[in-house]
């Protein structure tokens, strides 16, 4: 089974404290900052999991981008990771393999999300 994590954040701050918690869990973590990088990268590889943040620059937010996503990887895990969301947020019922993460977040609360979205 693949390893591999899409991790789409433009904030490299926060990318990196993801990615290192994702490499920790066993991931080879593939990184981008936009919806439209990330898109091309999944068109090279099959990610088996994508963390994102919701809010995006480019046009493309994370729920939209993991809809795009699902259209040829359709149980994609995903966790939507936000700054706006409260400890009570779920994910848009449209995307079931979802988590919904708040910022800022524990490694043990990023660990847990993307069990959850694991299923």
């Amino acid at each position: 089974m693949s390893r591999l994590a899409l991790l789409v954040e433009d904030d490299d701050s926060i990318a990196l404290i993801v990615e290192t918690v994702l490499a920790a869990d066993g991931h080879q973590v593939r990184r981008a900052a936009d919806g439209a990088t990330a898109l091309a990268i999944a068109a090279d590889t099959a990610p088996a999991l994508i963390v994102t943040d919701l809010n995006l620059p480019g046009g493309i937010n994370g729920a939209d981008l993991v809809r795009t996503l699902r259209q040829e990887l359709p149980t994609l895990p995903a966790v939507l990771i936000s700054g706006e969301y409260d400890d009570d947020a779920t994910p848009p019922p449209d995307l079931p393999h979802a988590a919904c993460l708040a910022k800022p977040f524990r490694r043990a609360a990023l660990l847990t999300a993307i069990a959850m979205a694991q299923g």
